[in-house]
């Protein structure tokens, strides 16, 4: 009930249909027009691309930096949902966030990180069950050691089911080192915010690499036309804030 409540909360739709199915109800003329009004006015503000820009880039501006110049880091913390295992291929399979870990890569071997920590992830993920997602940790460690990265610098954290378990359960991997080793989170830029918050609550401050955070391309322009795309792309920001404020509720 809770999830379905929360898929509620994060969804644009119900806040367009909501005002719509209350005017069908009522039975005021003044308040169906202004209900009607509203649901209209919503539709073309869940629609506009260049709305929902700028309203991510406040989200998550405050982490858009890069990271110190020369500073390095003991672990380097890559946050999963960047892919499931292919069983039938045998080969992970990324999605649109995978700059997730292939920066983490590409900081490791820039010799920025030491240890490249994976804090869950669908290839990787190990249900206790195994009645849910099960991923190949075994096949992503081989996968990860063909592209150059040897075995004892990877650290795989295979249980976790959401951003608060990655820490946690992250945390109790690595023990006692983590609260005073030098450590970056690697993450999407909408997802920094609350991870930030959720690794605050266990005493640990990191330094935040953002990935996959909006690209002005030269040359292309945003259009202010409405697009059903962009209202796809609503529940992520959703539940972004929904998960930020459940966590300082709950946590702080």
């Amino acid at each position: 009930m809770l999830s379905f409540l929360a898929f509620l909360a994060t969804t644009p739709v119900t806040f367009i249909l909501l005002p719509l199915l209350i005017g069908l109800i009522i039975k005021n003329r003044k308040w169906k027009r202004g209900l009607y009004a509203t649901a209209i006015l919503l539709a073309l503000i869940f629609t506009n691309t260049p709305l929902l820009k700028k309203a991510e880039e406040q989200w998550y501006k405050e982490y858009d930096r890069p990271l110190p110049e020369g500073k390095t880091y003991k672990y380097g913390i890559v946050l999963g949902g960047y892919s499931f295992w292919d069983w039938e291929r045998n080969r992970p399979e990324f999605s649109e966030i995978a700059d997730r870990l292939t920066e983490g890569i590409r900081l490791y071997k820039c010799g920025r990180i030491e240890k490249l920590v994976l804090a869950s992830d669908g290839s990787i993920i190990q249900s206790k069950d195994g009645k849910g997602l099960q991923g190949n940790p075994q096949g992503m460690m081989k996968y990860l050691n063909e592209l150059g990265i040897p075995q004892e610098d990877i650290i795989m954290e295979t249980f976790a089911n959401n951003t608060r378990e990655n820490v946690t359960f992250t945390k109790k991997l690595l023990g006692k080192e983590m609260d005073t080793a030098s450590i970056v989170i690697i993450t999407s830029a909408i997802h920094m915010k609350r991870s930030v918050s959720a690794f605050q609550a266990e005493g640990i401050y990191p330094d935040c690499y953002i990935t996959d955070p909006w690209v002005d391309v030269k040359g292309q322009r945003v259009s202010f036309m409405p697009s059903v795309g962009t209202l796809a792309q609503w529940p992520e920001l959703l539940h972004e804030w929904v998960g930020y404020i459940v966590y300082k509720f709950l946590y702080s």
